[in-house]
């Protein structure tokens, strides 16, 4: 009797500030929009129907959106393995000192965080002097309005989930294992995919589901960073409820992101399913 009173609290809050607003939301998109008008009451899909039977839309915006969410989720797990494998091996004030820097991104305010970026990006800015004294490229290059500037400021952001979530996991294995691979003639590349990677699965699934939700959803960093005419769905949306007024075709937007992300993620946790399964069942 105790845990269910104990649960009681935030199953409320969960109930008010998560599912109604859901409900809400959902019902919205049946709604129809009228010129003039906040929205009338309707069951309809002409919302919907407006959305998927549009290829400019599908292309441009939903496919659009899920692409810079691969490929910003992506480079964080390139960047982010080497990070938490090198964290691992560390003790003491030096893995707090990482442990701090891996974590700093989530300490500031994302507006804050995002305005930082903004004058490191800009034309003068820290980035475009460093490439251009190291000899990388020879006059500044447009991160400013520009998909290369949202695609790192997303990776910057997504990091620290992976870091942490994949550095959970690497503690969890015994050294010994990685040793008995490199007795037996494994270099550090083939210890590493016979043994590390196939541990750290569950901590990698775990970033990526943060990530690629975060990526594909995001609103902030694509407003304040990416050109004006940047249709990542979470920007999409802000459009069509704010300035157009369009609150039922806003909600559609919400509810087609949310089916599209659950879609996703099922699939993923499908694939990293049967690798932890098959992986289970060649240790047989």
């Amino acid at each position: 009797m105790a845990a269910p009173l104990l649960l009681a609290p935030a199953m409320v809050a969960l109930l008010i500030f998560v599912v109604m607003p859901l409900l809400w939301v959902a019902r919205t998109s049946f709604n129809q929009g009228v010129d003039g008008a906040y929205m009338v009451s309707a069951l309809t899909m002409d919302n919907y129907v407006r959305f998927l039977g549009s290829s400019w839309y599908l292309v441009n915006t939903l496919w659009f959106s899920i692409r810079v969410a691969i490929v910003a989720t992506a480079i964080s797990v390139v960047l982010g393995y080497p990070v938490a494998l090198y964290i691992a091996q560390t003790r003491g004030l030096q893995k707090s000192i990482l442990m701090t820097m891996v974590l700093a991104p989530l300490l500031i305010g994302l507006v804050t965080l995002v305005y930082g970026w903004i004058v490191i990006f800009r034309g003068g800015g820290l980035l475009n002097s460093l490439m251009i004294a190291i000899g990388v490229y020879d006059e500044p290059v447009r991160y400013m309005w520009d998909l290369k500037g949202v695609i790192i400021l997303l990776v910057y952001i997504g990091m620290p989930y992976i870091v942490l979530s994949l550095l959970d996991s690497i503690e969890r294995i015994n050294p010994s294992f990685v040793e008995a691979a490199r007795n037996v003639g494994a270099n550090r590349w083939r210890a590493f995919w016979s043994i590390t990677f196939p541990l750290t699965l569950p901590g990698l699934y775990a970033g990526l589901v943060i990530v690629f939700t975060l990526n594909f959803s995001a609103f902030a960093v694509p407003l304040m960073v990416g050109a004006n005419d940047t249709q990542m769905i979470g920007l999409v949306i802000y459009r069509e409820a704010l300035l157009n007024n369009d609150l039922p075709f806003a909600s559609s937007l919400s509810v087609i992101m949310i089916l599209a992300n659950a879609t996703i993620l099922t699939g993923m946790a499908f694939l990293f399913g049967r690798l932890i399964l098959n992986r289970l069942e060649a240790k047989r």
